[in-house]
């Protein structure tokens, strides 16, 4: 009723629901990727100094995770054979990247 006694006729139904929660993100299910720094494949000499030239390793939701990089090197240059370096890493969500390696040969001087 309004101030000079007039009735409404019609009424305005409101209809109030609960908030639904926002969904969950999506599961990471992406490994990351390695690459290689440099060859795959490297000969050096007998005796000589090995510096491995290294990897990176980016992953769709982390970024850049190259110093999470695990890296197995069993170069020996005092021995003549052929080593394999491998580089393993994860993401923050577990996903495990696909190893990847590089050869290096030790070889005698000659």
């Amino acid at each position: 009723t309004d101030t000079a006694g007039n009735t409404a006729t019609t009424t305005r139904i409101v209809n109030v629901e609960a908030q639904s929660s926002p969904p969950p993100p999506p599961l990471d299910t992406t490994p990351p990727v390695i690459t290689l720094t440099g060859s795959s494949t490297v000969s050096i000499l007998h005796g000589s100094v090995y510096t491995d030239e290294g990897a990176t390793a980016l992953d769709d939701t982390d970024g850049d995770i190259t110093p999470n990089i695990i890296v197995n090197n069993p170069v020996n240059t005092a021995a003549t054979s052929t080593y394999t370096v491998t580089y393993d890493v994860a993401d923050a969500a577990g996903n495990q990247a696909t190893q990847v390696q590089r050869t290096v040969v030790v070889e005698d001087v000659e």
